[in-house]
């Protein structure tokens, strides 16, 4: 079993828009930071919530904590919330992620 932390609930209109595209389409490709025990996930929300309605693991491109990537593929990327654009991913999932907002999936 693994354990992957989302960075935000998911809001449920688009929620459901995205179990009906993840039920032909299958499991999504979600990127995460490997911490360990568990997984911070990058982005996703929407398709971590999606694929555990589902029952579908989701496939995982997994990054250490000292890989630096690039973060303006992300769509919660804004230029002005950040100094530079590539970063070590144990540093983005810590900014991004929050305890008060994070939901947790098993899969």
């Amino acid at each position: 079993m693994i354990t992957i932390y989302a960075i935000h609930a998911p809001h449920p209109d688009h929620l459901t828009k995205v179990i009906a595209e993840m039920e032909t389409m299958g499991a999504p490709t979600i990127e995460v930071v490997d911490c360990s025990d568990y997984y911070m996930a990058l982005e996703g929300s929407h398709r971590l919530a999606a694929a555990h309605a589902l029952g579908l693991k989701p496939i995982l491109t997994i990054h250490g904590q000292d890989d630096v990537i690039d973060i303006t593929q992300f769509d919660w990327y804004e230029s002005q919330n950040w100094a530079e654009t590539k970063y070590p991913a144990g540093q983005v999932a810590g900014e991004a992620f929050s305890w008060l907002s994070a939901v947790t999936y098993s899969f």
